[in-house]
């Protein structure tokens, strides 16, 4: 099992686009990214669009050489219905979505059903992902229930992902926040993985829209993943990534993991890389060039009418 982090929070846009490959089916999950449409009051900077559109290219090239794709949830950072990535690369691959009908909000409801009838024609089936349990040659796929997005509902559920390949496991939670709900304890019986990749508590909006029960109940959900037997290494990105502090807000988790002797690591830092967190530092982006850079983003968008930037990327707070 070869992993490969196309595209987090750490490595300079919002996304958790996963690309596995393994020994006789390749795998992408969440191939799609995206920007905050306003951070400190202001809009993504030309460094970001520069990236972003470099991911996109990115995501294109590993797509084309995906068998399988998944996509856990529709905010945009995870799904893309053909506004910036060919859509005709899904060409004859079996795609899993997250249900379009049961435990999922309106917007996503709206935009779930604009997405298969994009894909329908293209791809060699489409399977809804909950519960749902797949073998292929040497590898096992299984589908978690439906998940919050986080503390509550209100953005949705998301499906979580366990593929094995022989004695090796990896774990994909999506955006369950850091895992605050008693329902998100069930991951921890779900897999055995060696390598969990988590999206970590947002504790960039501590204080104004994810509380701190909520930051100590994920702690202690990460630390009890830590605990798991099979568990070697932790990545902790997506929304944990777009505060500066990250490490701070989070150092019970990285302290047990060094007395347990396993890892706790970004996206960036397991590719070899240090921590790029653009969002984060979008102030200080534009104190050292004042460079808004949505016409450029605008020059890559591929629908047929041209939005403005909140209606592309959508409520992912």
């Amino acid at each position: 099992m070869e992993i490969k982090f196309i595209a987090f929070e750490s490595m300079g846009i919002r996304s958790q686009a996963l690309f596995v490959q393994l020994k006789n089916v390749n795998i992408f999950i969440d191939p799609s990214a995206a920007l905050a449409p306003r951070r400190f009051g202001l809009p993504p900077h030309v460094y970001e669009v520069e990236k972003l559109l470099d991911v996109f290219n990115n995501i294109e090239s590993y797509l084309k050489d995906s068998d399988v794709v998944i996509h856990t949830h529709y905010h945009y950072d995870h799904h893309d219905p053909g506004r910036f990535i060919d859509i005709d690369l899904y060409k004859s691959k079996i795609v899993y979505l997250k249900d379009p009908q049961n435990f999922i909000n309106t917007s996503q409801r709206i935009r779930a059903s604009k997405f298969i009838k994009i894909l329908k024609d293209r791809v060699k089936e489409i399977k809804i992902a909950e519960g749902r349990k797949e073998t292929f040659p040497y590898t096992k796929v299984s589908f978690s229930f439906p998940l919050p997005h986080g503390e509550s509902d209100r953005l949705g559920y998301v499906v979580a992902i366990c593929i094995e390949e022989k004695d090796d496991a990896l774990l994909f939670t999506s955006d369950i926040e850091g895992g605050p709900l008693e329902n998100h304890r069930d991951i921890l019986g779900f897999c055995k993985p060696r390598i969990a990749v988590v999206d970590g508590p947002p504790t960039y909006l501590l204080g104004y829209r994810y509380g701190e029960e909520s930051l100590r109940s994920s702690i202690y959900f990460l630390i009890q993943l830590l605990e798991l037997e099979s568990l070697e290494t932790l990545i902790l990105d997506h929304h944990l990534c777009r505060d500066l502090s990250y490490s701070e807000k989070v150092s019970e988790v990285i302290t047990r993991a060094k007395s347990l002797n396993k890892e706790v690591k970004t996206a960036a830092e397991v590719s070899g890389s240090q921590p790029l967190l653009l969002e984060a530092m979008r102030k200080e982006l534009y104190r050292e060039r004042p460079e808004n850079g949505l016409n450029k983003l605008k020059s890559r968008y591929k629908g047929s009418e041209l939005k403005e930037l909140d209606q592309l990327f959508g409520e992912d707070r």
